[in-house]
């Protein structure tokens, strides 16, 4: 057959059928593979992706049931797009018809369906379950009456029923990731959209919409009740719990210009010992810390100053002094915080009380004062907390008689996202009923316990929270000892001793006299019996007005006998000085005489102490 010659630009033509042939026959194969090996050379209209996008906010349709993704793949017919390139370079769209094509997962995808929408089924009916009737509605969300132990008691119900709202409000609009939580702004659409809610919920479907709205309305106005000083800064409380999921360990402490040395002490000497968290300094605008000493504190590396005051609606009361503590951990950016008070010092790396198996295993622990002052407030405890009580309390020095002082709250560690709803009540208590008014006749939080310091435990307690601990190390007394009789002498170990105490026996007497230390320390020791922070700064006495006073030579220690034990008596005197008495006195070893001779010397060159005349 006679075939003419064609010319190059022809012969050119003449290739594009074939190029468009194999383009095709390309495509197909591609798309076959594709298919079998699920491959990403086609994309479906509304992905099959772990997580769906609504309004900008990331969700999880494991947690959440069905989606408004996951309903548009019921549509009958998804779109197919594969690629063609043409010989031009342009683009054209081949449409498919998926359904033609048989799915593997169909049956997968609708088992999914159901397990979804069990899920966010059963978290619908849970806050439905928490919705109490509306005398109880009327009840809760009506002014707080009483005052002194009517007023606790009445915090501690509220609180308890505040939890388990919060609790089934959380389950059903969060979402946990391993970074963060999103919070679900679509649920009312979703339960409008699905009529089959209702069914499963053996509710009609308007009737299930009026619920969940008046529990919205509910929940709402409960937070204002009981946490109103949160509403300047956070929209609601599920939003400032939401923030701390990922906030990660820090140090949290506070101080205004007054305690900026002590402050700048404190940060600088945690440093030197190794101590690398990072670290908030919370204060209550300009007039408390300047922008002087603030600037001296970011110079650390791993420091910034925080103003507290434009985040807390303080309206009626005023925040001020002790009341700061909790309100300073709580609004911190740490997930996991260890408040440390601006005069309390560590001979370690304070970073150690995380790995502390009490804390661990609780999320919070705390330390215990003094065993001074007995006294029992067993009556005042069964009035304040609602029923059942718990182990912990019955253990409680205020249940006991033991002393009227159960915790020192000079450090405090705690997982605010899992203790969110007792640091809330924490924060009331020292917030707008913490101040009584005599001539009103209210007895306020303050009237009834020390400061700031038991509120912690009875925060807890209040809410029902009984996860925390006490750190099982003992307390003692940090200075110099002193005979108790004048024909003693006591002889501490040789400094060039290169022995190490705790390697011998560090609570064996030196001597079988007694001899007594007298100093404003309360010091804290670990669980191996040695120092690991004491409070009430370097001075003998830290409201002085004295600029040439001089440091403690802090030499040894004596221990509090435990409780249940023969106490050992402490002698109160002025300016928040104590002495303790005892035949067995402990020294310092040279490691821990050399953490104090360091802080001693950051205090000095921070200009906190005078150099020596």
């Amino acid at each position: 057959m006679y075939e003419p010659t064609l010319s190059p630009a022809h012969h050119r033509r003449a290739t594009y059928p074939r190029r468009r042939r194999i383009s095709l026959q390309i495509a197909l194969l591609l798309f076959i593979l594709g298919y079998l090996g699920r491959t990403a050379l086609y994309s479906i209209e509304h992905s099959r992706d772990q997580t769906c996008y609504r309004d900008s906010t990331v969700f999880s349709k494991e947690s959440w049931g069905t989606s408004e993704s996951t309903r548009s793949r019921e549509q009958d017919t998804t779109t197919l797009r594969v690629i063609e390139h043409s010989a031009e370079g342009h683009q054209s769209i081949i449409h498919a018809d998926v359904d033609r094509i048989p799915s593997i997962d169909r049956e997968k995808q609708s088992d999914e369906k159901e397990k979804q929408l069990d899920k966010f089924s059963e978290a619908l009916e849970n806050v439905l379950l928490a919705l109490p009737e509306l005398p109880e509605i009327v009840d809760a969300l009506g002014p707080i009456e009483g005052t002194g132990e009517a007023m606790v008691r009445e915090i501690g119900l509220r609180a308890r029923l505040f939890k388990s709202a919060l609790d089934a409000w959380e389950a059903l609009h969060t979402v946990m990731f391993e970074d963060r939580i999103q919070i679900r702004s679509d649920v009312l659409q979703h339960i409008v959209k699905n009529p089959k809610l209702a069914t499963r919920l053996q509710l009609d479907h308007t009737t299930l919409i009026h619920k969940y709205e008046e529990f919205h309305s509910y929940f709402v106005a409960f937070s204002e009740r009981l946490f109103s000083w949160t509403l300047p800064y956070f929209p609601d409380l599920v939003t400032l719990h939401a923030q701390l999921w990922s906030g990660g360990r820090g140090i949290v402490l506070t101080g205004g210009d007054h305690q900026a040395s002590y402050l700048l002490t404190s940060i600088q000497s945690m440093r030197d010992m190794g101590c690398e968290l990072p670290i908030e300094v919370m204060y209550l605008g300009e007039d408390d810390l300047g922008r002087e000493n603030r600037r001296k504190l970011e110079k650390v590396k791993g420091v910034i100053t925080r103003d507290l005051s434009p985040l807390v609606n303080d309206k009626g009361w005023k925040l001020k002094g002790w009341a700061l503590k909790p309100f300073a951990i709580m609004l911190s950016s740490f997930r996991e915080a260890i408040f440390i008070d601006a005069d309390s010092l560590f001979l370690r790396d304070p970073s150690i009380l995380f790995s502390d198996p009490e804390y661990q295993s609780t999320g919070a622990l705390f330390f215990k004062d003094r065993v001074i002052e007995p006294a029992s407030k067993l009556a005042w405890l069964k009035r304040i907390l609602p029923p059942p009580i718990s182990a912990q309390v019955r253990r409680n020095r205020f249940w006991t008689g033991t002393s009227s002082h159960m915790q020192e709250s000079g450090v405090v560690v705690v997982d605010k996202w899992k203790h969110f709803v007792a640091l809330m009540v924490i924060t009331r208590l020292n917030g707008p009923d913490r101040d009584g008014n005599e001539a009103e006749g209210r007895i306020g939080v303050y009237d009834m316990v020390f400061g700031d310091k038991e509120t912690f435990w009875l925060g807890f307690e209040l809410v029902g929270d009984t996860s925390y601990a006490f750190h099982n190390g003992k307390v003692a007394i940090l200075g110099v000892p002193k005979p108790d009789s004048p024909d003693q002498t006591y002889y501490p170990q040789d400094q060039n001793d290169n022995t190490d105490n705790t390697t011998t026996n560090p609570n064996l007497p030196r001597t079988k006299s007694t001899f007594s230390i007298c100093a404003p320390q309360l010091l804290h020791l670990d669980v191996d019996g040695r120092p690991l922070w004491f409070n009430g700064w370097l001075l003998p006495s830290k409201f002085s007005d004295d600029p040439r006073l001089q440091p403690v030579n802090f030499t040894s220690f004596i221990v509090e006998a435990m409780d249940g034990e023969h106490l050992s008596p402490w002698e109160v005197k002025e300016d928040n000085v104590l002495c303790l008495s005892s035949g067995s006195v402990v020294d310092l070893t040279l490691a821990e005489k050399e953490a104090v001779d360091l802080t001693v010397r950051t205090a000095r060159k921070v200009g906190a102490i005078r150099q020596p005349v």
